[in-house]
């Protein structure tokens, strides 16, 4: 009983914060593409292709935000 509860307890504190925890992953994806952007001479510039710009653009601070909210939930065991 006392794991079912802890884990209620825990389930209720991601709920309650889930708002919270997906915008700081989502900020991270920006982040990553703001890195990704101002290291122009090593890194890949997306800006010549409107494809590759807007799967750049929306797909790494998306593909950030659920991959890093999944794995926050296992390591919770939720």
């Amino acid at each position: 009983m006392t794991m079912e509860k802890e884990r209620n307890e825990r389930l209720q504190n991601w709920e309650k914060n889930k708002r919270r925890w997906y915008n700081t992953y989502l900020f991270t994806g920006i982040g990553i593409n703001f890195l990704l952007y101002f290291i122009k001479p090593y890194g890949f510039d997306p800006s010549g292709s409107i494809l590759w710009g807007s799967v750049f653009g929306l797909g790494i601070p998306l593909a950030t935000m659920f991959g890093l909210s999944y794995l926050h939930q296992k390591l919770l065991g939720l």
